[in-house]
């Protein structure tokens, strides 16, 4: 049977957090400072790691496997329009988290983990080490690589997809940005199924995590945070219009690209969907 199925899917997660735990456990009794982002990236990787490990030996998984993942041999004019794309969807993700606070208000508990996020003060560089270099790295290739193979030897594309996509979100385990979050994942899926590469959503992902890092880093620490989150404030029409245009036109562009790379080559199954056996 191919793996991970669902379930299985969600018992890799669960042992993902209970690495991460661990080792912060091991990281603190070994006197680590949690408040530098380069060790919270360094905890993450290894954890990441562990779930790796832990597949390899379940499954036929082994690194020419892993290599076919990031293999470059697609359209190469993806690459713009993955960068158009994310800009746009990233004009739309404040948007999208005021509509969802205005329907679930953020508790008080909640907008004090927000300032203290935002407030807290990390060198640019290990800021960028952890959500641009292991976050994209580490989740594409569990999320988008390992899960989504499994799934797709289970479920049809769409039900895979999303599926992935949720399970992706949740692990954030932040409610009030959970709809760009699953928005993005199933971006990023459709993505490494039009290529057959990991690539694209790799570069999508940490180019998303940049511009939130650098916004985070050199703007919202000038910003008044002291109100009460839930008195949003929209954008301007042209804001909600520029992303609206700019995730179209980006997707549209990839798609047509993918399209036509597909057409012009002999028509091969993607390389994320080899079927993962276990032993």
């Amino acid at each position: 049977m191919a793996y991970p199925n669902l379930t299985q899917t969600i018992w890799l997660l669960f042992l993902l957090m209970l690495a991460f735990v661990m080792l912060a456990v091991a990281a603190a009794i070994a006197g680590w400072q949690f408040e530098d982002d380069f060790v919270l990236g360094i905890l993450s990787l290894l954890s990441f790691a562990v779930i790796l490990g832990y597949v390899s030996r379940r499954t036929d998984l082994d690194w020419d496997y892993v290599r076919r993942l990031f293999n470059t041999d697609f359209d190469l004019r993806v690459w713009p329009c993955v960068a158009i794309s994310v800009v746009g969807l990233g004009l739309l993700d404040t948007e999208l988290m005021k509509v969802v606070i205005r329907v679930v208000p953020v508790p008080e508990w909640m907008q004090e983990i927000y300032r203290s996020e935002i407030l807290r003060r990390t060198s640019f560089p290990s800021a960028l080490f952890g959500a641009v270099v292991v976050a994209p790295l580490s989740e594409e290739l569990l999320f988008r690589g390992i899960f989504l193979s499994g799934l797709l030897a289970h479920y049809t594309r769409v039900s895979a997809v999303v599926w992935t996509s949720v399970l992706f979100g949740a692990m954030h385990f932040d409610l009030w940005r959970l709809v760009p979050i699953v928005i993005s994942g199933v971006v990023w899926a459709w993505w490494v199924i039009r290529t057959g590469s990991l690539l694209p959503a790799l570069f999508g992902h940490a180019l998303n995590n940049l511009i939130a890092v650098t916004i985070l880093h050199f703007y919202t620490r000038h910003l008044d945070i002291s109100g009460d989150i839930n008195e949003v404030a929209f954008n301007p029409w042209w804001w909600t219009a520029s992303g609206i245009a700019l995730a179209a036109l980006g997707l549209w562009w990839f798609y047509r690209i993918s399209k036509q790379t597909h057409h012009i080559s002999e028509a091969q199954e993607p390389q994320v969907e080899p079927r993962l056996d276990a032993l």
